[in-house]
């Protein structure tokens, strides 16, 4: 743009700049309203403290269920996840994910979600294996 008029320069700067802004603000708006970011504020009305950059995958199911993706038997999961008020549904069939966080160096929330929504929720401490309900 040597030739081009401080006028053009101006105007083409201006465009770019608001060209970044919108990009940002529709990235906010995605975020905001992505179902992770969901999650991540149902976790944090329990006291804690995550966000969706913060989960990682584990595993997922495409047409199964929970009760098939896990590797023990549910009763203890369901019956804590009932105690923290999430529905516990291992046997619907849909999308399943498995999304683990690192709540401190000696505790793991696991959380299963079927077709997006929590399902069975509850820490695992990582050294004794011992479960605990969020709630």
């Amino acid at each position: 743009m040597t030739g081009a008029s401080g006028k053009t320069k101006r105007s083409v700067l201006i465009f770019a700049i608001s060209l970044i802004v919108l990009a940002v603000i529709w990235l906010v708006l995605l975020e905001s309203n992505s179902y992770l970011s969901a999650v991540s504020r149902r976790i944090n009305s329990f006291g804690y403290s995550t966000s969706p950059s913060e989960f990682y995958t584990q595993g997922y199911g495409d047409n199964t269920n929970i009760a098939a993706l896990m590797s023990s038997e549910p009763e203890q999961t369901v019956h804590l996840s009932k105690q923290a008020g999430f529905e516990a549904d291992v046997q619907t069939t849909g999308f399943v994910e498995l999304l683990l966080w690192n709540v401190d160096n000696d505790n793991v929330m696991y959380i299963w979600l079927l077709n997006h929504e929590p399902q069975i929720v509850f820490i695992e401490n990582i050294e004794t294996g011992q479960l605990k309900s969020i709630g």
